[in-house]
């Protein structure tokens, strides 16, 4: 069967097929009542309100932890600059 014949053979049957009713029964409900209402926003309120305080958190945490480094660093800085100009301070134990 060449692809011709075999195209025409299927648009045939896809002509045939019969289309489903037409006004359908299903019935649509007003507007009013498909809204998501008290409850959905109240759920999308505390959501969002959550995901602020972890947000809040978060940059919070980073301030401290940035700040914590930056303290680090001067300190390393402090006693690498103690070793080198000779104060005799072992910069591990901090005994001389």
């Amino acid at each position: 069967m060449s692809a011709a014949a075999l195209h025409g053979a299927l648009l045939q049957v896809w002509a045939e097929a019969s289309p489903s009713p037409s006004p359908s029964t299903l019935e649509i409900p007003p507007e009013d009542q498909t809204s998501p209402g008290l409850l959905g926003f109240l759920v999308t309120f505390a959501a969002a309100l959550a995901v602020m305080l972890l947000a809040y958190s978060l940059v919070r945490k980073l301030r401290r932890v940035e700040r914590r480094g930056q303290q680090l660093e001067a300190q390393e800085a402090a006693q690498d600059s103690g070793v080198e100009q000779g104060t005799g301070q072992d910069p591990e134990s901090g005994r001389r």
